[in-house]
């Protein structure tokens, strides 16, 4: 088999994790500009706390939504260096998520119930699975 024929999915996959950093990257830009038409689907309370973020949680979620979306790009262009910087995001995203839900005061349950806790474990947990699937890549030698 080819190389192509055994990385088929990389494109896709890759394409997959642009679109989702790039929503991630919106997010976060929409609330530090404090977008009015974006923080319109957060209550109040809401909006309040995510502006209130200290600035070491407030620098992670940067750094794994940027990162995040670099490392995607990486992996679209097949460059080896997309582990390391996807991992570095998913670090972050793992960072600021446990803040959130297990350190914060108030916890991010307290502001936005369950579903909350989901998106932003959801979150996390997709930024994992990029990583550890730019790093299988690595290891299969689909990346340069």
């Amino acid at each position: 088999m080819s190389d192509e024929t055994e990385t088929w999915h990389l494109m896709p996959v890759a394409i997959l994790a642009i679109l989702w950093n790039l929503a991630g990257c919106a997010d976060y830009v929409m609330t530090q500009y404090g977008a009015a038409s974006y923080l319109q689907i957060f209550t109040q309370s809401q909006a309040q706390y995510f502006n209130a973020l200290p600035a070491m949680v407030d620098g992670a979620w940067a750094t794994a939504v940027w990162g995040g979306l670099a490392g995607s790009v990486m992996l679209f262009l097949r460059l080896g260096a997309a582990p390391w910087v996807l991992g570095v995001a998913a670090l972050a995203m793992l960072g600021c998520a446990g803040w959130l839900i297990v350190l914060a005061t108030p916890p991010l349950i307290a502001v936005s119930g369950a579903f909350g806790v989901a998106m932003i474990a959801g979150a996390a947990a997709m930024s994992v699975v990029f990583y550890l699937y730019a790093r299988q890549m690595r290891v299969a030698g689909a990346l340069s």
